[in-house]
């Protein structure tokens, strides 16, 4: 479906929803589901290059053949998905892998990796004669785990035929040779190709066909989140998708961006601040429309890397910075739930720099394209009944929620019938979202 902003001058050519939100307020001075994350594995060294898998809490280790690695593993590719399902329900993940296979000549077959990369080279396979026959079993290591085994072989082509491919694939001149028995060895020559940008592009625009609510982009490499920052301008803005990004070190002014600049600690490893962006992300993406993450711990985490000073913590909140803290409980936790939007206007007041507050117009904006699909309702005064009814049922289906607030709901949504004709339908709809108490002032009398 199209979707995006519009200007009431200037129809659109496609049909679908589009959506202004602008805060009606004067600037002073200083039902949709969400959960999933999605991160590039930039260089992952295994897995098929460009494959998008779609990891659960409920099976995260489902995809262990293309990822070449547990989740669980000490890996720092693996890492970031960990940190992501601390909070996201969904983990998608985007691999970029264009490096070369192991292969390794034994027993009269090539043995070639399914995948290039140097996770390849840590592949062995070894043939051994089964005990009293006259057969083989042929079984395939990866590092010091036995992941497939395949019994009761007599010929090459029958390990062919039985191969799965998820780890090897198995060639020879003759397949209907014997096969004969040989030791455990290594493949070799597998390399991790160099990362283009044309890599980098190629995964923004695969983002554009994927669901997902927010993106870890885990490198800091200028260039490259410059392309991630103006992709989700694109997205929110021209496509209608209620996305945001999570980037390290980034100098950006939107509300789709979240900047992180600094980290933590886990597990004995500290994490740069583009890896901490996949905790961000997850916790993020898991937040619903009335959860704040400001003041959330992180778990597992030990300790802050780059603790902010109070002054610094004051220039980088005005900065639009999201950070790291150390509590009173002596947990790190999220400093402030915010995102990259620091310089407002009359469009775009100080509450659009509040990620529960984005997440709430968002999820609004989702909810109305799940009420209001095209072509299911008539453009006339009947039509624009039904229409205002399940608008204004969705707006006190909010407020219920404790989203929004000051609902009046005949003002609140209605369709301007004086601009609605042919195709075209107008709404004028109002919200106060609903932000947490995270600013607490107290005047305390003493007697």
């Amino acid at each position: 479906m199209a979707g995006g902003t519009f200007e009431v001058n200037v129809s659109k050519k496609r049909p679908g929803d589009y959506i202004n939100f602008k805060s009606k307020r004067q600037q002073s001075p200083n039902g949709s589901t969400r959960g999933t994350a999605l991160i590039p594995l930039i260089g992952l060294g295994w897995g098929p290059d460009k494959g998008i898998l779609k990891l659960t809490s409920a099976s995260p280790d489902a995809e262990v053949a293309k990822l070449g690695h547990s989740i669980y593993d000490t890996n720092d590719f693996m890492l970031l998905i960990r940190e992501a399902f601390k909070n996201a329900v969904t983990v998608i993940v985007y691999i970029i892998n264009n490096g070369d296979k192991a292969t390794k000549a034994a027993g009269g077959m090539t043995i070639t990796a399914a995948y290039g990369g140097t996770r390849g080279n840590d592949i062995a396979v070894a043939c051994v004669a089964e005990a009293g026959a006259s057969t083989f079993a042929v079984r395939v290591y990866l590092g010091a785990d036995k992941v497939e085994e395949y019994t009761g072989l007599t010929t090459i082509a029958d390990l062919i035929a039985v191969n799965s491919g998820k780890y090897v694939v198995f060639s020879a001149t003759s397949t209907s040779a014997n096969l004969t028995a040989f030791a455990s060895t290594n493949l070799e020559s597998g390399t991790d190709g160099a990362v283009q940008n044309t890599d980098i592009t190629a995964f923004l625009d695969a983002s554009e066909k994927i669901k997902w609510n927010t993106m870890a982009f885990p490198k800091d490499e200028s260039s490259q989140k410059t392309a991630v920052i103006t992709k989700i301008k694109y997205l929110r803005e021209q496509c209608g998708k209620t996305v945001q990004a999570v980037l390290p070190d980034a100098e950006s002014d939107y509300e789709g961006i979240i900047n992180v600049t600094n980290s933590y600690a886990v597990d004995g490893q500290e994490l740069t601040n583009a890896q901490a962006c996949a905790w961000v992300a997850g916790a993020t993406a898991g937040a619903d429309k009335t959860t704040s993450n400001t003041y959330v711990a992180v778990e597992g985490a030990t300790d802050v890397v780059g603790l902010k000073t109070n002054e610094e913590a004051i220039e980088a909140i005005s900065n639009g910075e999201f950070f790291f803290s150390i509590s009173e409980e002596d947990e790190v936790i999220v400093e402030y739930d915010i995102n990259s939007l620091h310089k407002f206007t009359t469009e775009r007041t100080s509450d659009y720099s509040k990620n529960r507050v984005i997440r709430v117009y968002d999820s609004f904006a989702d909810d109305l394209k799940l009420t209001f699909p095209p072509n299911k309702f008539d453009n006339d005064p009947d039509g624009w009944l039904v229409m205002e009814g399940l608008g204004r049922a969705l707006l006190q289906s909010y407020a219920k929620q404790g989203a929004i607030t000051n609902v009046d709901a005949e003002n609140d949504f209605y369709v301007d019938q004086s601009k609605s004709i042919g195709d075209e339908t107008f709404f004028n709809v109002g919200l106060q979202a609903v932000d947490s108490a995270e600013k607490l002032y107290f005047s305390v009398s003493t007697r």
